[in-house]
């Protein structure tokens, strides 16, 4: 894969950054001083605010390593019939660490790294994969995958929507492991305000664009792109611009905001309107506009269904199969036909069809894209645009995968600890161009980098003690503070709910409360990405390195850019890699020979020991240039190819 040995360039540049001192009995305060200064970084606690995680079945791996044993048998059938030949069994670093960054998001710690190299039990792969699988990293990982696909953000639709209680209820599920059917379907169905029932957050990011949110439901569940036909009959696709307002009128009735203007909800008048005439009368030179008027457009934000409202064809209808305005009937673009019947949601009707173990498509979709998250390459590509055409590159696979999940109950998480049980797993990587549009038997999983999110993670592990206790704020309490009774609401409430707001939930009081806990310098915040704000500044160092602003589905990539070279040359997380109070720092300078220090060091960033020419090199730098050199080689060793991308 990589060549083993490293190469360390520039060392001047980052002299003034090195570790020193080298030995563990310069650490010793002078006489009289007290405890050495505390250090700039931050240190968490070790307890972490979120809900307990639901632990896997340790009774069910037998069953886990038959189906496991099963995927091997279709793999290795593909084998032949492709004459390819299968990679060599990773050693246990590439596998420690290549299953820490797919299960738990980050790479594993010095500690982590070398119990598993030197454990002797024959299991401890599989015990690995129930381990991740049942930790908190693991639900931060699996909330970063989903807000990629889900476009999450704390202010969708022009700042006026306050989303983070939908955030907390994607972790929440998470950790409680909910199956995948019964998730989505509380996503499609939900109704209310965000604060009392969360999953309205789905609903409520396409808010205003209902022909859109059926695009987007249907490419994020089906992995079908009907986009195109919300304006003309697909035309690299089979789809109709008729079919696809049929399956968009069973969500047309769905709404997301409350009119101020509806009479019959309000009989007295715009409540809004009036609240914002009180406000002025009483200081006319009050801003309403800001968190006053916030408060107040948060509450329009409601969920409901309207079951009547019927969906037309567009005014401007060009084909046979319809006329211009006209209304059209709810029908499935395909499996079994989902009626409407009396009294009925129709929405409902729509989920049920959607989640059904009977839909083609829906089991398929997500047991293909779990199957990419794995290895790099879906069975059917793109993952996002499955066809009837489409070409799969192990029919037979991809059915068992499929038939599996169903079996499953749809349980996600188990369908993953199936995949990390395989012998294919288990394979060394294999260097395939990101561009081939060739199929792929999967000699073994494909060599990719690290996501920015898994970057970020990896970099905090080496650097901060507990980081995983950094969590957000909590919006325990949101409720009370902002619901208003729109009818009966008087402007001094309002403006009290907006100075409650504005203290504790605002993004500026959240920002204020995580820098004075777990910032560096009291600038960059110390949290797991699934903790940081969403999105970030275009400047951060997670937007740089490819976490997309959630405005388009799946918007991250890892492509390279000048200005990631130059973060992680010179960059804020570098320099307090090799501070005093890093965690690589203070583990280096506790060992007590050359040898171990420089072991540590590869452990910790590349989650194995250092080889006889790694030993040489690094040796030498740091005979060359002193204590200075510790430092050298870690900022070598994070610049390499070796720690960026997943073996």
């Amino acid at each position: 894969m990589f060549h083993r040995r490293f190469i360390v360039v520039s060392f001047a540049l980052i002299a003034s950054l090195a570790i020193a001192p080298s030995s563990a009995d310069a650490w010793q305060p002078p006489k009289g001083s007290g405890e050495k200064p505390a250090s700039k970084i931050p240190r968490g606690s070790g307890k972490i605010d979120a809900p307990p995680v639901k632990p896997v079945d340790a009774a069910r791996l037998e069953d886990i390593q038959k189906s496991a044993a099963r995927i091997d048998e279709l793999i290795e059938a593909n084998y032949q019939k492709h004459s390819v030949t299968p990679n060599a069994r990773a050693n246990d670093a590439v596998y420690c660490r290549r299953t820490y960054l797919h299960l738990a998001g980050r790479i594993p710690t010095f500690e982590e790294a070398f119990q598993f190299i030197t454990s002797k039990d024959e299991n401890k792969r599989s015990k690995l994969v129930d381990k991740l699988l049942n930790s908190h990293d693991h639900v931060s990982h699996m909330f970063n995958y989903w807000a990629n696909i889900l476009r999450l953000q704390d202010s969708p639709i022009n700042n006026n929507q306050i989303a983070q209680p939908y955030q907390e209820w994607i972790k929440k599920s998470l950790s409680e492991n909910t199956p995948y059917d019964q998730w989505v379907t509380q996503m499609i169905t939900a109704e209310g305000r965000i604060w009392d029932n969360p999953a309205v957050g789905y609903s409520m990011r396409d808010s205003g664009m209902e022909l859109d949110h059926v695009d987007n439901t249907v490419q994020v569940f089906l992995g079908t792109q009907i986009g195109c036909a919300q304006c003309h009959d697909h035309p690299f696709d089979k789809w109709t611009q008729k079919e696809f307002y049929q399956i968009a009128a069973f969500l047309y009735g769905t709404h997301t905001r409350i009119s101020p203007g509806d009479k019959k909800r309000f009989p007295d008048g715009n409540p809004v309107a009036r609240i914002r005439d009180e406000m002025k009368a009483l200081d006319p030179n009050y801003n309403s506009n800001g968190t006053f008027g916030r408060m107040l457009n948060a509450n329009t934000f409601e969920v409901w269904e309207n079951p009547g409202r019927r969906l037309k064809l567009p005014h401007d209808y060009q084909y046979a199969n319809g006329k211009a305005d006209e209304a059209v009937q709810a029908k499935t673009i395909f499996g079994n036909t989902a009626a409407i019947g009396k009294g009925e949601s129709p929405k409902a009707v729509f989920a049920k069809w959607l989640t059904s173990p009977e839909n083609p498509r829906f089991a398929k979709n997500i047991a293909n894209r779990m199957w990419k998250k794995a290895f790099g390459v879906a069975l059917i590509e793109p993952a996002n645009d499955i066809r009837d055409d489409s070409v799969c590159s192990n029919p037979e696979l991809m059915d068992f995968l499929t038939t599996e999940l169903i079996r499953l109950k749809f349980d996600v998480r188990e369908l993953q600890r199936i995949i990390c049980n395989t012998k294919v797993w288990n394979r060394q990587s294999e260097v395939r161009e990101a561009t081939s549009e060739d199929l792929y038997y999967f000699p073994g999983p494909t060599l990719r980098r690290m996501t920015a999110e898994q970057l970020w993670d990896s970099l905090l592990t080496m650097a901060v003690y507990n980081f995983e206790s950094f969590t957000r704020p909590s919006t325990e309490g949101l409720a009370q503070t902002i619901n208003l009774d729109l009818k009966t609401a008087k402007a001094q409430q309002v403006k009290q709910a907006a100075e409650a707001f504005e203290a504790k939930f605002s993004s500026q009081a959240q920002r204020k409360i995580t820098q004075q806990r777990n910032s560096y310098k009291n600038r960059t915040i110390l949290a797991r990405a699934s903790e940081l704000p969403l999105p970030l500044p275009s400047d951060h160092f997670l937007r740089q390195f490819g976490q997309g602003d959630r405005e388009l589905i799946e918007a991250a990539n890892t492509d390279g850019s000048v200005s990631q070279i130059l973060t992680m040359f010179n960059g804020e997380i570098t320099h307090m890699m090799l501070e005093s109070g890093s965690v690589i720092y203070d583990d280096v300078i506790k060992a007590k020979t050359l040898n171990d220090r420089i072991d540590i060091i590869f452990l910790s960033i590349l989650s194995r020991k250092a080889t006889s020419d790694d030993e040489t090199i690094a040796s030498a730098e740091i005979k060359a240039s002193g204590n200075a050199g510790y430092g050298n080689v870690i900022w070598a060793l994070i610049n390499t190819k070796e720690f960026l991308f997943i073996q």
